[in-house]
């Protein structure tokens, strides 16, 4: 694992609280900073990061380097293939939304979706770091998609157990918004995605690989059918797990304001941004990278 440049010196753990931010999943974490951060306090993130899958960091001053160092604690960044603003540091991109009523780049109509999984090996997580926010709107939903699992029938579990899901980059581009399919640009956008990414399929239950929980391997941005079901069947099935993967008691709100840091573990969550904001919104972004190959 790449450590990052001051790792093993800086502020100690002993400070460090933990707040549990629903009954379904996500924490608050003070009493840190994380350009000061030691082995210590780190493995106590990393161990809340575990826990409760997203993790939030009110307070801190960070720059594009020590996003990046912290990001690096988890291993290596990776590319995010549809972000096209890169920042000056390596791995580190810049999200600028515009919000409703402005012409510019916005986050507008993502919806639910896990990042990546389209990919044979999928995100590991994410890191955001808020610049500049709205002093209301611009939220992000998660819901965890172990509580899920565990919230289904037996009999439904043990159907699902032998299945695979379709996750395909199309499925997104298209029902998104982000790609007319009116217009030859729009088409030219999408087949050029598909010749990057073909279809991926992955097992609709997986096992988290440092927990050891089941996981509903879903999400209403990417997955399109299920292999082995008729189109129809597909379609029916996961229009249930999603409406029932995406119930309010399985998910967190994170309200973001200047300064914080927002963590959480792409394996095992959906999340959702809200685009409900009229003021401009300025964050950081770094993928964090995972040899994982869903099973």
């Amino acid at each position: 694992m790449d450590a990052g440049p001051g790792m093993g010196h800086g502020q100690p753990a002993g400070g460090l609280t933990v707040r549990p931010l629903t009954g379904a999943l996500g924490c608050e974490i003070g009493g840190v900073d994380l350009a000061r951060l030691d082995d210590a306090g780190f493995a106590r993130i990393h161990a809340a990061f575990l826990e409760h899958s997203v993790v939030v960091i009110h307070d801190q001053r960070l720059d594009e380097a020590a996003l990046a160092a912290f990001g690096r604690r988890f291993g290596k960044l990776e590319e995010e293939p549809f972000l096209p603003l890169r920042a000056a540091t390596e791995g580190v991109y810049q999200l600028r939304g515009a919000g409703r009523n402005e012409q510019r780049l916005s986050t507008q109509n993502l919806g639910w979706h896990v990042d990546h999984s389209y990919q044979p090996n999928p995100s590991l997580g994410a890191v955001l770091y808020a610049v500049d926010v709205p002093d209301a709107g611009g939220d992000t939903l998660f819901a965890n998609m172990m509580l899920a699992y565990d919230g289904l029938s037996a009999p439904m579990q043990q159907f699902l157990s032998g299945l695979t899901g379709i996750h395909d980059v199309l499925h997104y581009g298209v029902n998104s918004g982000h790609h007319s399919i009116s217009t030859q640009a729009g088409l030219e956008r999408l087949t050029q995605a598909r010749a990057r990414f073909p279809q991926t399929a992955h097992p609709l239950v997986c096992t988290h690989p440092e927990t050891g929980r089941r996981i509903l391997y879903i999400n209403r941005g990417w997955t399109s059918a299920i292999k082995e079901l008729h189109p129809q069947e597909g379609r029916a099935l996961l229009a249930m797990l999603n409406e029932h993967a995406l119930q309010p008691i399985y998910q967190c709100r994170v309200r973001y304001r200047n300064g914080t840091v927002c963590l959480w573990d792409n394996r095992c969550v959906q999340h959702s941004p809200n685009s409900d904001y009229s003021s401009p919104r300025h964050m950081l972004r770094v993928a964090l990278h995972s040899d994982w190959i869903p099973s």
